[in-house]
């Protein structure tokens, strides 16, 4: 047995030696000075327990953060490719992404990412709040992070005519409609933009003819007139139609005899049976220049100058759509006369033509326009019915030959009920999607909307 020790019911106490020892123990452990480092060391435990316990607590945040910021990047890649450029569309697609790449079981709780959409940039962000372990002692109970992403589209150029009946059948009130119409299209091609060098926008207003402005290059008109012989008028802008299948391609002149002439309607008033154009006296829009609308707008990427043409638009003469939609092509061609376009096989660029009519083609013994008098024979023909029937087909023949150029086009009926006409231009789109017959005001506001963000998307990567 110990000689330290006595034994009492299995408990052991110390002996009166051991207690001696440890008395003397305690002697000296209350005399020792150094017993401060014990204090100091204890005073030092707090901060330190605190420091590992934030260093635990960051790095839990360090993780949300990174794996918050992969599933932004996700998300954003995946707008990035988008072929929309519709906010609420690209929201879902994000948020989507978002969920997929950081699952609500990970650790920290994200709010939505918020989406910022520009012309050509897509900005994200997202914040989640970490809940803290050892850091909450001193009160702070959660710490918040935050990720963010700018992602870059592939934005195309694109240019488009905007081919607009201004016929008499359109009157003023169908005009006005058309032009509100008109205004939406462009706030949505434009968005925030006033110019834009990657968009460019032609206006083509026709009736019986187009006018390609009084200005137009003398090297391409055959300027076979003399103006004192319609005093007090002067020729105004407009063109007749070439012969010899030119009036349904975009060639270039480069000869007399492919030069466009003057449109300048004879004064009828010795031949009531030719029209009621008798002049002089020249009021209003009478004389040589009646029925020919405002002039063409060649392609630019200003938007007021796209605004101001359509509202200078009015109502008057007979349909020619063949006539409008050549014009319209021969804008987007960067052959002259017009050569604000790119060429075809330029992949930077699309481009489009957006029809819109509310009648038939015409062509009656009193009418003139691009053909002359019915009675010329132009179109091969003296008879009405045959003349509109031609003009039918050279208007189908039109739009094959500017879709096989690779340009899409999109036609719009407006409040028209002839089977014949619908016909024809469901056929004259690129794919029947691009036809839209618009029965009313409200229809074709929502069909130019449409058309707008179609083309608004096929400028991101289309």
């Amino acid at each position: 047995m110990s000689r330290n020790h006595i034994p009492t019911d299995g408990i052991m106490i110390p002996a009166p030696s051991a207690l001696k020892g440890l008395a003397r123990l305690l002697k000296r452990f209350g005399c020792n000075r150094r017993g401060a480092v014990a204090i100091i060391f204890a005073l030092c435990l707090i901060p330190l327990c605190l420091a590992g316990g934030a260093a635990i607590d960051l790095g839990r945040a360090y993780l949300v953060k990174s794996r918050l910021g992969y599933a932004l990047d996700a998300a954003g890649l995946a707008v990035g490719a988008a072929t929309t450029n519709d906010e609420d569309e690209l929201a879902v697609i994000m948020q989507s992404f978002f969920d997929a790449n950081y699952p609500a079981a990970e650790l920290g709780v994200p709010v939505v990412p918020t989406l910022v959409l520009t012309d050509s940039e897509v900005s994200l962000y997202a914040t989640a709040d970490v809940d803290t372990t050892l850091m909450n002692v001193v009160g702070i109970n959660s710490l918040t992070v935050s990720a963010e992403t700018l992602i870059i589209r592939e934005t195309k150029g694109l240019e488009v005519a905007l081919v607009l009946d201004n016929t008499g059948s359109m009157g003023t009130f169908k005009m006005n409609d058309l032009k509100d119409a008109s205004g939406i299209f462009l706030d949505i091609l434009f968005g925030d933009d006033d110019e834009n060098d990657l968009l460019k926008v032609a206006v083509v207003p026709f009736s019986g003819s187009v006018n390609v402005g009084s200005d137009f290059d003398s090297e391409f008109l055959n300027r076979d007139f003399d103006n004192n012989d319609w005093e007090p008028a002067d020729w105004g802008g407009c063109v007749m139609a070439r012969g010899g299948r030119r009036d349904r391609n975009d060639a270039a002149p480069n000869t007399n005899n492919r030069r466009w002439a003057g449109y300048l309607w004879p004064s009828t008033s010795n031949d009531p049976d030719r029209g009621e154009n008798n002049w002089p006296p020249v009021s209003s829009f009478k004389g040589p220049n009646e029925d020919c609308p405002v002039p063409v707008l060649p392609l630019t990427s200003v938007k007021a100058d796209v605004e101001g043409r359509i509202d200078d638009m009015f109502s008057d003469g007979i349909t020619h759509i063949n006539i409008g939609l050549v014009w319209g092509w021969r804008v987007l061609s960067s052959k002259a006369p017009f050569t604000e376009g790119v060429g075809y096989n330029n992949e930077e660029f699309n481009k489009a033509i957006v029809l819109m009519t509310d009648g038939e083609n015409f062509f009656s013994r009193s009418s003139f326009g691009a053909y002359g008098y019915l009675e010329d024979g132009n179109l091969g023909t003296t008879s009405s019915s045959a003349a509109i029937t031609e003009l039918n087909s050279r208007t189908a023949t039109v739009c094959t030959n500017i879709k096989n150029k690779g340009i899409i086009i999109y036609t719009i009926t407006f409040k028209v009920n002839s089977d014949t006409v619908q016909s024809l231009m469901e056929n004259c789109a690129t794919d029947p999607s691009k036809y839209f017959n618009s029965p009313d005001s409200s229809t074709l506001e929502t069909t130019f909307r449409a058309i707008g963000r179609e083309l608004s998307n096929l400028r991101i990567g289309g």
